[in-house]
């Protein structure tokens, strides 16, 4: 379990790593992060995990122990790893690709959008303008609203004083 762990912490620090220069707009940076977390990934899940964990649960286990239900079932859960790396796999290879070959990545490729990104841009802009008039229509509501509790308060002070 912790050699599982070990291997998976190994790409998991360069990703948020890229993640972080992806966030704060240094796309040139986060994509050489990338590439780099695409080779860590690969070699760490696709050779090593097999070659190395899957091997010795699989075969020198059996030299030590006799098969068991623990046996079957920890390594079915192994082999599911397995398949759950190789399918990551092909999408980062799929973002390296678009990278190498188009020279830049322009979004996570397992995002599904059904709107096109102008539709979506245009949206983010109307939703802009809306907070703004929101926003300044809050802000003087509040403003009338204080002016008026100034007034009442005044009045009130007239009143009793």
């Amino acid at each position: 379990g912790t050699l599982v762990m070990v291997l998976h912490d190994c790409a998991d620090y360069i990703l948020e790593l890229a993640k972080m220069f992806n966030y704060t707009k240094w796309k040139r940076v986060c994509d050489v992060v990338f590439i780099f977390f695409a080779l860590i990934f690969i070699v760490t899940r696709l050779i090593i995990f097999p070659s190395r964990v899957i091997y010795s649960t699989y075969y020198y286990s059996m030299e030590i122990f006799q098969p068991f239900f623990g046996y079957y079932f920890f390594n079915g859960l192994l082999m599911l790893l397995q398949v759950l790396h190789v399918f990551w796999a092909y999408l980062i290879l799929r973002m390296a690709y678009r990278f190498i070959f188009v020279g830049t990545i322009e979004k996570d490729v397992r995002s599904d959008a059904e709107e096109s990104d102008d539709i979506i841009s245009a949206s983010e802009e109307e939703k802009q303008q809306e907070r703004k008039t929101n926003g300044t229509a809050c802000f003087q509501s509040m403003a009338s609203n204080g002016l008026a509790l100034n007034q009442r308060k005044s009045t009130m002070q007239l009143m009793n004083g």
